[in-house]
C-alpha cells in the first residue's frame, strides 16, 4: 500500500545499498500523506519505482485507495491487519494489481508493518520490441 510516489529526484539505481538493522532503525519514519497513525520509510527509489516500509498504529487504518498504474507487493513483517478481505500477519504476502482498490483495516493490537514495492506499469511492456519473438516452424 505504498504511497503514490512523487519523483523526488532520488535515484538509487546502480548503487550498492546496505542498511544494517541499526542503520534502518535510525532512519526516520515520515508521515504517510496526512493519514493519522501511518508512516513510511523509503529504502530505495528510482523515479517512480519505490521500495520501502509502511507501519500503521493499532486502531488506525489506511483508507481504501487505488493505484491505477502500478503493481503493489507487500510482505507483512510485524503485526496484523485485514487486506483485501483477508486477515494477514507476519510472513503473509499480498499482491495488488493495478486498478484494484485496497485498504489496511482492522489493525491488530500491536499495529502492522510491511515491506512494500510500488512499480508503475511499463508501457510498452519489457521486451515488446525485442527480436526474439518465436516464429512458426
Amino acid at each position: 500500500m505504498g504511497p503514490s510516489p512523487v519523483d523526488t529526484g532520488r535515484d538509487d539505481l546502480g548503487k550498492v545499498l546496505v542498511l544494517t538493522s541499526a542503520a534502518l532503525a535510525a532512519e526516520p519514519w515520515e508521515d504517510l500523506r496526512g493519514i493519522d497513525g501511518a508512516a513510511h520509510k523509503v529504502l530505495w527509489q528510482s523515479g517512480a519505482v519505490v521500495i520501502g516500509l509502511i507501519r500503521v498504529e493499532p486502531g488506525r487504518e489506511k483508507p481504501e485507495h487505488t493505484h491505477h498504474g502500478a503493481h503493489h507487493h507487500m510482505l507483512i513483517t510485524r503485526g496484523s491487519c485485514v487486506m483485501l478481505g483477508e486477515r494477514v500477519d507476519e510472513g503473509s504476502y499480498v499482491y495488488v494489481p493495478p486498478g484494484v482498490p485496497h485498504a489496511v483495516t482492522d489493525v491488530g493490537p500491536e499495529g502492522v508493518e510491511f515491506f512494500y514495492t510500488y512499480r508503475p506499469v511499463e508501457v510498452p511492456p519489457p521486451h515488446a520490441d525485442d527480436d526474439f519473438v518465436a516464429s512458426p516452424v
